[in-house]
């Protein structure tokens, strides 16, 4: 119905908004089944009239309908919990692809079908075991993730990592930007990637938390990707006023190009369009190329079937 959903994290709930900013309705916040205590990533299932809410908290996925009612949660109450790891569930993100609902925890993706159950898992693997990781293959606290349909990708912020990854719909890894740190000092490009959408122009928007600069031209909290991990463009300054951000995290674009980012330490979300783009500062580039790579032969394990391809 064009409405804005948002996690209000520090406040257990999430509110609804229209496009012009008029509070519609809390979700989420009452006592009881659905109850909210730290939500983040949403996902919007317009088909079934589904919203996916994703509580790291609560360590599950709570399901709304459209209309705020609760419907149930992920994982299923039947659903082994053995299967997560050992740091367990801490859903972050949330998407839909082909009818599975896909969910990023602290170790990987995990992808659920219909009836909460998991059926895969991209992520690494040590002695039989779920672990989180720096090797390519493994994610570290990945905070959001994107699927192209059109592409069959899905693009991952791998957030502690400090790189954002490009898979195929089998979990093969098609191209990587960024290092992880080494011996406690930031390395790479990234500075802390923590939001991913994929824009109607079909680039990749990037909202890098720490990456902060008081002009914001060619540079700045927000980069644009091509779907091959071209640097094509970097701006936001940072900073309290109107047109700058502070602490940004997540990030969210309709069809038309109307633009959401949860601008944190600025108590806000901010609402934007998008004209001509700069080009990115070329010691940038040159950056973001010498950590950059295609890697051969890398994929991400499915777990605990092999045979369950999401």
């Amino acid at each position: 119905d064009g409405n804005v959903w948002i996690s209000n994290t520090g406040r257990s709930r999430v509110e609804v908004y229209t496009t012009d900013g008029a509070f519609v309705r809390a979700v989420g916040a009452e006592p009881g089944p659905g109850r909210l205590w730290s939500p983040y990533g949403i996902a919007v299932d317009p088909d079934r009239e589904r919203v996916y809410v994703a509580d790291f908290a609560a360590r599950a996925v709570q399901i709304f309908s459209t209309s705020g009612a609760y419907v149930g949660h992920l994982p299923a109450d039947d659903q082994d919990l053995g299967v997560f790891g050992p740091d367990g569930f801490t859903p972050y993100d949330v998407g839909l692809l082909e009818g599975r609902v896909i969910v990023s925890s602290n170790d990987g993706l995990y992808f659920f079908d219909a009836t909460g159950h998991v059926v895969a898992r991209w992520g690494g693997r040590f002695k039989g075991r779920n672990v989180r990781g720096v090797e390519l293959g493994m994610f570290n606290f990945p905070d959001a993730f994107e699927v192209d349909p059109e592409r069959g990708r899905i693009y991952v912020a791998d957030t502690l990592n400090r790189r954002v990854v490009a898979l195929d719909r089998e979990g093969r890894w098609l191209w990587v930007s960024g290092l992880p740190d080494a011996y406690g000092k930031i390395r790479g490009f990234w500075q802390l990637p923590r939001g991913i959408v994929l824009g109607p122009d079909g680039n990749l928007y990037v909202v890098d938390t720490f990456r902060a600069d008081p002009e914001g031209m060619g540079t700045g909290h927000l980069v644009v990707l091509s779907p091959e991990g071209e640097l094509l463009s970097e701006f936001g300054r940072s900073g309290e006023p109107e047109g700058a951000f502070d602490f940004p995290e997540q990030l969210a674009v309709d069809g038309d190009g109307l633009f959401a980012i949860a601008d944190r330490e600025n108590h806000r979300v901010v609402l934007f369009t998008l004209g001509p783009l700069p080009p990115p500062d070329r010691g940038e580039t040159e950056l973001y190329g010498e950590s950059f790579s295609r890697p051969e032969d890398v994929w991400a394990t499915p777990s605990p079937s092999a045979s369950a391809s999401p």
